[in-house]
């Protein structure tokens, strides 16, 4: 048969064209002439996805193969391999076989399509081949099942036979590993009651790390506390205040490290005022006003009232504000009443004196 035969004859075999990558590629009938695949030998043959590993890490790569088992008498195919896109990425240009012949690979809709077909009396493929190896990046940690949905073989004479049973496979990957520190987290600041403290990020082996900060008090977290910053209330007077900064990164396990610690042992400075009349009544009733203040802190406890060497009042105070009522009795002249402020743990005591002139 010469070659203007050998053409006209493809050209009454059933055709189908597809594309792939741009590339329009024939797979139905190659040449004329060859026995197809019979019953017997396409039992024996076996078909199975493999991969280089079965667990790897972000940003690692791993071979995918189609390995196939005794077949018999293949000059094309065509293959589907399905995978997670969210997971892994194919390497463009990394699809080859062992097969001789031309290998035309994309992806298209999710899955690596791959074309495979001799030229001219080439000729076909027997035993154990692969008909693909690709190569994938990790993207995320998680896991994919690889699997062909469709393969299909070609036979040197044009004919063609869809297998339906390929062993599939499953890769993990894992997260890459976890940032470790370079330069520990520092706190900074006046270790006091109502100042502020501040922990630095450190630096991490990783680049590109994001970090927070959780604020231990006595190594226990402190609610609400997960800023750079942190205003020292009253519950922390006495106790020891660290700072553990997470560094993360999309891909990797979570890394951390714990400032040193430091003793919260100065209380808040208070400052204890009164607004009232400069006189009153004898027998009247005597109004003050006490306003007790400590930088960061807004101040609670109690104010003794103390006249003539007595206390005769205790009056609590709610956000450093207090009203003391008191008759200062009928005797006139000069007299003098003094506040105490008697605060809660962590600010100091503070006071102060005021004259009233009874009429």
């Amino acid at each position: 048969m010469n070659r203007d035969q050998t053409i006209r004859g493809r050209q009454t075999m059933t055709k189908k064209t597809m594309w792939r990558g741009g590339v329009a590629v024939l797979s139905g009938a190659l040449f004329a002439g060859a026995l197809a695949m019979s019953p017997a030998q396409a039992e024996a043959a076996s078909f199975a996805v493999r991969t280089s590993a079965s667990t790897v890490g972000v940003g690692d790569q791993v071979t995918v193969t189609l390995a196939a088992r005794h077949v018999q008498d293949v000059y094309a195919y065509e293959l589907a391999l399905d995978y997670d896109e969210s997971v892994l990425a194919y390497v463009p240009g990394s699809a080859s076989t062992d097969v001789t012949g031309s290998t035309y690979a994309s992806v298209v809709d999710g899955d690596l399509t791959v074309l495979h077909t001799k030229l001219g009396t080439s000729p076909a493929a027997n035993g154990d081949v692969t008909l693909v190896t690709a190569t994938f990046r990790a993207l995320k940690a998680g896991s994919t099942k690889l699997a062909v949905p469709s393969l299909e073989l070609v036979v040197t004479g044009g004919g063609s036979t869809s297998v339906d049973e390929v062993e599939g496979a499953s890769l993990a990957v894992d997260p890459s590993a976890a940032p470790t520190v370079v330069k520990a987290p520092k706190i900074s600041g006046s270790a006091q009651v109502g100042r502020v403290l501040k922990v630095s990020a450190g630096t991490w082996s990783t680049p590109g790390v994001k970090t927070s900060v959780q604020w231990l008090r006595n190594g226990k977290a402190i609610a609400g506390a997960t800023g750079s910053a942190h205003r020292v209330t009253p519950a922390d007077f006495g106790s020891k205040l660290s700072a553990k900064v997470t560094a993360t990164k999309a891909g990797h396990r979570s890394g951390s490290a714990t400032a040193k610690a430091v003793k919260i042992s100065k209380k808040a400075v208070s400052r204890t005022k009164v607004k009232a009349k400069s006189a009153v009544k004898a027998r009247g009733v005597w109004k003050a006003r006490v306003s007790v203040a400590a930088s960061g802190v807004s101040p609670r406890g109690t104010v003794k009232v103390i006249h003539r060497g007595k206390v005769v009042r205790k009056v609590k105070v709610v956000d450093g504000k207090a009203t003391v009522s008191l008759r200062l009795g009928a005797k006139r002249g000069k007299t003098s009443v003094r506040f105490v402020y008697v605060p809660q743990s962590g600010v100091k005591a503070s006071s102060t004196t005021v004259k009233v002139r009874v009429r």
